[in-house]
């Protein structure tokens, strides 16, 4: 019976398991109040990473708490205060607080010069200026799990 599952499963994968047997998927915050952004990434990562969105402060807040993402892709401009990076950097500040292992990265279509030197000040690993890209997002996650937890990916 499971080994007929097993057949089921992969024979729409190409013949690879669509779960990962070996390790736990990393796992990925996305902080972004653009519906349309959020779904981009989710649909892009969730292959490689276990993917949880928030797009507002107390949902991060929230949802950094309970879920400890090993990585974060953060928007600085966010409710309730969508016209000013506040509430992106009062996330950051959270995250770098409770869990200083946490990979950041703020990424902002709006952010000057120091917007971005107040985000890496406070411990953002790397600002990305949007339209993001995609491929170069990749990487820079890889690499970040590839740091952290080097047996993983």
């Amino acid at each position: 019976m499971f080994e007929d599952l097993a057949k089921r499963e992969t024979a729409s994968t190409g013949g690879q398991p669509h779960w990962r047997t070996d390790a736990v998927k990393p796992k990925v915050l996305i902080v972004d109040d653009d519906a349309a952004v959020t779904q981009q990434l989710f649909w892009t990562l969730c292959d490689e990473f276990e993917v949880t969105t928030a797009n507002d402060l107390s949902s991060a807040i929230r949802r950094a708490t309970i879920y400890e993402p090993d990585l974060v892709i953060l928007d600085l401009h966010l409710p309730p205060a969508p016209d000013t990076p506040e509430v992106g950097l009062r996330i950051l500040d959270y995250i770098k607080g409770h869990l200083p292992v946490a990979k950041v990265f703020v990424a902002s279509a709006g952010a000057g010069i120091e917007a971005q030197k107040d985000c890496v000040r406070r411990g953002a690993d790397a600002f990305l200026t949007k339209p993001l890209e995609v491929e170069r997002l990749l990487e820079l996650l890889r690499r970040a799990v590839a740091e952290t937890r080097p047996d993983e990916l």
